[in-house]
């Protein structure tokens, strides 16, 4: 229930032909920017919100109809043995539902994994407008894409932060509380939905 709120939310699943227009403009009011270069990001972000969301009933298509075809054949079956051995409806009902259930079960795989990337859209978009006093341009840009590169252990080693330290041309020290706030920003970000790998974070919280 949980992950069909929140894509109804973010305009990926439900009847709206909009590709999730309003999710975007909350989110470029959660950024609190206007003007031309707001509104080409707010358009960026509509494009790729769409994108996620035609890929996601695409998915969702394939599997309703693998299930139905999936169905039909072992009613089939069940009606040719059904020719030697006697089949209750009992047994068809069972047979039936453990098919659902399968497919169920990957559809929610899907919709979790459609979560996940409207998600990372979203807080990429959010995260890219947000002004930073102490860092320029560059150096927001050279965090954030080691940031997103290792989204599944996003901790650098010492060796990397003074790598990334000389990159931006910042202390380690920064370039640790950079990424320190921007695992805490990520995690309040995606919501229900915390990687294991930050539970180091929550607990400093």
């Amino acid at each position: 229930m949980r992950l069909d709120n929140m894509l109804l939310a973010e305009g990926v699943a439900g009847p709206e032909k909009g590709g999730g227009s309003a999710a975007a403009a909350a989110a470029a009011a959660a950024s609190g920017g206007a003007g031309s270069d707001n509104s080409v990001e707010h358009s960026d972000y509509r494009a790729k919100l769409s994108q996620i969301r035609q890929i996601y009933h695409t998915e969702l298509e394939k599997y309703e109809q693998a299930c139905n075809e999936f169905t039909t054949h072992v009613m089939n079956l069940l009606r040719e043995q059904s020719r030697t051995r006697p089949i209750s409806p009992k047994e068809i009902e069972r047979m039936v539902g453990i098919i659902h259930r399968k497919f169920s079960s990957i559809q929610m795989q899907l919709k979790q994994s459609t979560c996940e990337a409207v998600m990372i859209l979203r807080s990429r978009f959010l995260d890219a407008r947000r002004k930073r006093r102490n860092f320029n341009k560059q150096a927001t840009e050279i965090l954030n894409e080691y940031f997103y590169s290792h989204l599944s252990n996003p901790y650098p080693s010492e060796e990397a932060k003074e790598e990334l330290a000389k990159k931006c041309g910042i202390t380690v020290s920064q370039v640790s509380n950079w990424f320190g706030n921007k695992r805490i920003r990520y995690k309040k970000n995606i919501g229900g939905y915390p990687s294991p790998c930050y539970q180091s974070d929550r607990r400093i919280q």
